[in-house]
């Protein structure tokens, strides 16, 4: 239990820590005082990473690869979106960072609170097990299927399907028959996300 609350804690203080030094937006505003532009600057960025605005529903509204690794910056009108809600998806390495706005009026609104981490989950392969592991401080479900193919990438059988609730830190171990060498997928889904591995035997 000590340690738990221990890892409790030291997870606590990392997300912090990213979330307060993640982000810095500030707005241009027009010569009536309406808000018109916002700056968002985004810090120790790759080049390769994607960055995109999406609607409460998931729907991408806008889509861009960063060019340049070290600090992002650029300028977004979001007053001429419909009112609703909406965030910020930036998708890095090993985990994605929301950052969530409303839209009422013209007037664009950061809920700074509540910026979200989504850890992404590892998958690794290792004398004919697949190691799967994945951190989510919400504890929210997290379903993982294996699928098998012998022959051809279409015809892949699932094999595996696990549901998992409730955990903060998932670690699941897979083994491989020797019998069954060819191709696989391991397809996660959390957080609303969807991960997909690929790999052959």
């Amino acid at each position: 239990m000590k340690n738990l609350i221990t890892l409790s804690i030291c997870l606590l203080v990392m997300t912090t820590s990213i979330a307060s030094t993640y982000t810095n937006i500030s707005f241009s505003k027009k010569d009536d005082g309406t808000k018109m532009e916002i700056t968002l600057t985004l810090n120790d960025v790759k080049a390769g990473q994607k960055l995109s605005i999406k609607d409460e529903n998931g729907v991408t509204l806008y889509n861009q690869t960063i060019q340049k690794t070290g600090i992002y910056n650029s300028r977004f009108d979001l007053s001429a979106l419909p009112n609703g809600d909406y965030y910020f998806e930036h998708n890095k390495d090993y985990y994605t960072k929301l950052i969530p706005f409303t839209v009422a009026q013209g007037e664009v609104n950061f809920d700074k609170a509540n910026e979200k981490v989504i850890y992404k989950p590892v998958v690794r392969i290792k004398n004919d097990f697949i190691y799967v592991s994945k951190l989510d401080l919400e504890q929210n479900d997290v379903s993982i299927d294996i699928y098998y193919s012998a022959k051809d990438k279409s015809e892949f059988k699932l094999v595996q399907s696990d549901e998992i609730s409730n955990t903060m830190k998932i670690e699941r171990a897979y083994r491989i028959s020797e019998q069954h060498k060819g191709n696989y997928k391991v397809v996660i889904k959390s957080n609303g996300h969807t991960y997909n591995e690929n790999f052959k035997i």
